[in-house]
C-alpha cells in the first residue's frame, strides 16, 4: 500500500498566527436561535385577564407570564436545524447497509507511514495521524448511515451532537479490527460527531472517562473525517502525553487520526465557519 504523510499543526497559546491565517481565509457564519412570533400584545392582555378572572374562582390564583409563552422554536445553528440535519443523502436504489466484506476491503485504508513507527508515536504521544480511507469507503459509510437508525443521540458541549451506534456499528470498524486484535483491543462503539456553526466557546479539555481522569481501562479511538477539517471549523486539539504540547490535525475528508481517548486530554474547538463539521468515532477497548 502507498504511504501518505500528513503532519499535525502545533498550537502555541502565545502565538495565534496559525488560527488567524485560517480564519482570514474562510468565511465565518455565526448562527443564532430563531424565535417564533407571539400573538399581538392586546390579544395577550385580553387572554391573561380572562384566565386570571377564571382562576380567582379556583382559589384566587394568578397565572405566571410563562404560562402564556409559546413553545420554543427549533434551535437553528448557522441555518442548520440542530435536531434534524444529517450529512448523508440516501442514494436511489440503496435498500440496506453495505456488508462487512465491502467495508473491510483492504484497499480502503492507507497507512500514513510505517505501522510500527505510527504505533510507537501513538503510545508515546497519545495521538497520531494514522492515514486515510478511500472515497469509495466513505460512500459505503454514507449508505450505512442512510439506512441504519441510531441507537442513541446525545447533545455535547460547543453545539455538538453525537449520534451513536452500538452493536450494529461494528461493521464500520472492519478496516482496523485485525490491527486492534494485535494490540489486544476489541470493538466498543461507533458514533457520529456533528459540530454546528456557533459563536459559543471551545469545548473543555477532557478524557473519555467517567471521572475525566486517566483510566486503567485502555481505549483507542479513531477519528475519520467525513468533512474537511480545519482549525476554523472545529478541529480537535490534543495534549501530547509526554511533552504536553497542544496539537491538532487539520486534513481533508477521509483523514484518520488515532488517539488514546482514556489517556489523552482533548477538546473540540468551536466551529466558526458556515457549515457543520462531521467526524466518525470508532472506539476500541482493551
Amino acid at each position: 500500500l502507498g504511504v501518505t504523510k500528513m503532519p499535525g499543526v502545533v498550537h502555541d497559546p502565545a502565538n495565534k498566527k496559525e488560527e488567524t491565517q485560517v480564519g482570514s481565509e474562510d468565511a465565518v457564519n455565526k448562527g443564532g436561535a430563531v424565535k417564533s412570533q407571539s400573538p399581538p400584545s392586546d390579544q395577550q392582555s385580553t387572554l391573561k385577564s380572562s384566565v386570571n378572572d377564571s382562576a380567582k374562582l379556583l382559589g384566587n390564583l394568578r397565572m405566571d407570564d410563562s404560562f402564556f409563552e409559546e413553545p420554543p422554536a427549533p434551535v437553528i445553528q448557522g441555518g442548520y436545524n440542530f435536531d434534524e440535519w444529517q450529512w448523508w443523502k440516501k442514494r436511489e436504489g440503496i435498500s440496506g447497509p453495505p456488508t462487512k466484506e465491502q467495508l473491510a476491503n483492504p484497499t480502503s485504508f492507507e497507512w500514513a507511514g510505517d505501522r510500527a513507527e505510527l504505533e510507537k508515536t501513538l503510545f508515546a504521544d497519545g495521538v497520531v495521524q494514522l492515514g486515510r480511507v478511500s472515497e469509495e469507503w466513505l460512500q459505503l459509510l454514507e449508505d450505512f448511515c442512510a439506512t441504519t437508525p441510531f441507537n442513541d443521540v446525545l447533545s455535547l458541549g460547543c453545539e455538538r451532537r453525537e449520534d451513536g451506534y452500538s452493536a450494529c456499528g461494528e461493521v464500520l470498524a472492519a478496516p482496523w479490527v485485525k490491527w486492534m486484535e494485535e494490540l489486544k483491543h476489541a470493538y466498543s462503539y461507533v458514533s457520529l460527531i456533528t459540530a454546528f456553526p456557533t459563536d459559543g466557546d471551545d469545548q473543555g479539555w477532557h478524557r473519555d472517562t467517567p471521572d475525566n481522569k486517566e483510566s486503567s481501562d485502555h481505549q483507542i479511538t479513531l477519528m475519520i473525517y467525513i468533512t474537511d477539517v480545519r482549525v476554523s471549523n472545529g478541529a480537535t486539539q490534543f495534549r501530547r502525553i509526554a511533552s504536553k504540547d497542544e496539537v491538532s490535525f487539520p486534513g481533508p475528508r477521509g483523514s484518520v487520526v488515532a488517539f488514546e481517548s482514556s489517556r489523552t486530554q482533548h477538546r473540540g474547538l468551536a466551529n466558526r465557519e458556515g457549515a457543520p463539521r462531521v467526524l466518525l468515532y470508532v472506539a476500541f477497548d482493551d
